[in-house]
């Protein structure tokens, strides 16, 4: 029997391990439902630290990055509730 490698995140065509180079994520994530929630914490860090760094105060920048990852949380969900044949 092979042990095909299936990819957990939302994107047809990318396979997990191109995200875990991408955003610097732990391997073991990689073909696993966690990859989603390990991408969508990496990138709410990322927008937290760049909206600080554009001025924005702390608790405005939490404010908007959250805003951010609740919108990411809903495309994943919506995506694992009507999946797409590539």
């Amino acid at each position: 029997m092979s042990e095909e490698k299936v990819s957990h995140n939302i994107v047809p065509g990318i396979d997990d391990m191109e995200y875990v180079e991408m955003f610097n994520l732990d391997p073991s994530l990689a073909y696993t439902p966690k990859i989603n929630d390990a991408i969508l914490n990496k990138v709410y860090d990322d927008n937290l630290a760049h909206f600080i760094s554009e001025g924005m105060d702390e608790s405005e920048a939490k404010s908007k990055a959250k805003q951010q990852l609740m919108s990411g949380r809903k495309t994943v969900a919506n995506a694992k509730n009507n999946p797409q044949v590539p």
